[in-house]
């Protein structure tokens, strides 16, 4: 059987195997029907033939003369039944037709029904063995009748192809106008896909919400657009971000190099000009940094070290690198954590994340604020606590701070391209831990992370 060639569509298809389907079933039952109703022919014909033959037995007489005669009813000569009567030798004693008595003389006496042909037609005999009144045989019986079973089945063959054609074709127009009609959502799904454009992904199918393949399909379709369009917007974001945020340290160090070009300074004027320059550089190196962090780490690439580190001494060194920063915000760090605490990690992600945090908490807070970095050991894990008394985050925030390019402050007036949370959030994740956040506006936030002490295989990311 040949396949559907796969440049016909899908209704045609549907349409297809539809037919095909409710033709074999036709053409089953078909011969089921067929084969049913010669079985109940022959049965009906071989009980008929049977209670014949004792009804005529019944009307057998035998005279003083031991003559053999038949009572002959309308009925029996009506019937077009023949009747030949054998003496006990096998002799035609009696018959109702010398053509059908000479068409069967060949055939021998027997109780059981016969089908045989003559002049091309086919006929039933039976015979029946013939008693008197001491249940002495006397001879037999033998009924000859016409079968109908070849002329009903075969007028049943010409109704069967007569009215196959019908339903199927009957069946291949519903097939198709159902199908059309089950397939109309997905050309309408199909319209609106091709009128969203990538740089408009705000409309919808907006199918009505159906609980059939139909309607999840849509619903998928359009949870699909949500997540494009969030992605789309935080790169959106991302790129004006990243343009203001790497074209504000461009236009300092061009404005520098421009001024020193042009007048002549001192040596001491040179080395501040060197100074901002490479503070601004400096700026512009971190930003691509953690553009290229979160770039490896999407394409798994990003090398995971695994070893034994003390959580104790990288807070410490971190809390140390951001004292000055901290000063200048006016922001007082203390910390928690007086013993030796190790788990098996990455020192230099373990690092960037108490980098990202702290430096978050500082940009976040308010002037004669605070932060605390607390450490505490359990059973097996270890719990980390950033908690600071900054401006807080506004709770339909939560929920988006670690996306990527994500930033709480719509007016960038603070530093940043809002990936420090995202990189956190990485980090967590790859060392199979936990982190949660709790926070109020005007009072502070809480970051608590949740580490594994024991080191796991690593899959990348």
């Amino acid at each position: 059987m040949k396949k559907i060639p796969k440049n016909i569509n899908i209704r045609t298809k549907l349409t297809l195997w539809y037919s095909a389907m409710l033709m074999v079933i036709i053409i089953l039952f078909s011969v089921f029907v067929y084969l049913l109703m010669l079985q109940l022919l022959y049965v009906g014909e071989k009980n008929f033939i049977q209670d014949f033959s004792d009804e005529v037995a019944l009307r057998v007489s035998i005279s003083k003369a031991q003559k053999i005669s038949v009572n002959e009813s309308h009925k029996i000569i009506s019937s077009g039944v023949q009747i030949v009567i054998y003496s006990k030798n096998g002799i035609p004693i009696y018959k109702t037709s010398n053509l059908f008595t000479k068409a069967v003389e060949s055939i021998p006496l027997s109780e059981r029904v016969r089908k045989i042909e003559i002049n091309e037609k086919d006929w039933l005999i039976y015979d029946q063995r013939l008693f008197d009144d001491k249940n002495r045989m006397i001879g037999w019986l033998r009924i000859g009748r016409p079968s109908l079973t070849k002329r009903v089945l075969q007028n049943l063959k010409n109704v069967i192809f007569l009215s196959i054609p019908l339903p199927f074709l009957i069946a291949i127009w519903g097939g198709y106008l159902l199908a059309k009609k089950a397939l109309k959502p997905i050309d309408d799904i199909a319209k609106t896909a091709r009128t969203i454009g990538h740089t408009d992904l705000s409309k919808r199918l907006n199918f009505p919400k159906v609980e059939d393949e139909i309607g999840r399909l849509a619903m998928t379709f359009d949870e699909m657009l949500d997540r494009l369009e969030n992605a789309f917007k935080r790169e959106r974001r991302f790129l004006s971000d990243a343009s203001h945020e790497l074209r504000t340290p461009l236009t300092t160090v061009k404005a520098l190099v421009e001024e020193a070009l042009e007048d002549c300074k001192t040596q001491d004027e040179y080395k501040e000009v060197l100074y901002v320059i490479h503070k601004e550089i400096s700026k512009m190196n971190k930003i691509i940094s953690q553009l290229f962090m979160l770039t490896r780490c999407e394409e798994g690439n990003w090398p995971v070290d695994f070893e034994k580190i003390n959580l104790r001494i990288i807070v410490e060194d971190v809390m140390e690198e951001m004292q000055e920063f901290a000063q200048q915000k006016g922001v007082k760090l203390y910390k928690e954590c007086d013993k030796d605490i190790f788990i098996e990690g990455d020192q230099t992600l373990i690092t960037r994340l108490f980098i990202n945090l702290i430096e978050n908490a500082i940009k976040y807070n308010k002037k004669d604020g605070w932060i605390l970095a607390k450490i505490e050991e359990q059973e097996n894990e270890v719990k980390i606590t950033i908690e600071d008394g900054g401006i807080g985050i506004p709770e339909e925030d939560l929920p988006f701070i670690f996306n990527r390019f994500y930033r709480v402050d719509k007016s960038r007036s603070t530093e940043g391209i809002g990936l420090g949370l995202s990189i956190v959030d990485w980090i967590v994740k790859i060392h199979r831990g936990r982190i949660n956040v709790t926070s109020k506006v005007g009072i502070g936030s809480c970051f608590e992370i949740i580490l594994p002490k024991k080191r796991f295989i690593y899959n990348k990311c």
